[in-house]
């Protein structure tokens, strides 16, 4: 099961404020029981004396949404993974084209 990893912030929604007292960020969960639901943190982290303040911004999804949601999540993580190793192999093909340039010119 996933956390609130990769959530992105939005902004602040004027009226909401944490137990410290500051506004309160609005961000997005990106898990597989809350892809893309938004809800109400602390700007400032517990580690860093942040308050943990916690607030759901929207209702819960349908399950069959999260599914779907979750589903093209992963294939858009997928085909991230799929991109960098393209790319890895392109530039270690271009270094080895460069050595080869080199050795080859000298």
């Amino acid at each position: 099961m996933s956390s609130f990893s990769n959530s992105s912030m939005a902004s602040v929604d004027e009226g909401r404020y944490c137990r410290c007292g500051n506004e309160a960020l609005l961000k997005t969960s990106w898990t597989q029981l809350n892809p893309g639901r938004r809800f109400f943190t602390c700007r400032i982290s517990k580690k860093k004396g942040g308050c943990d303040y916690f607030l759901w911004y929207e209702d819960r999804q349908p399950p069959q949404a999260n599914k779907v949601m979750w589903g093209l999540l992963k294939k858009v993580n997928a085909f991230d993974e799929k991109l960098k190793r393209a790319r890895n192999i392109f530039i270690i093909g271009i270094v080895a084209l460069w050595v080869r340039c080199l050795e080859y010119g000298n």
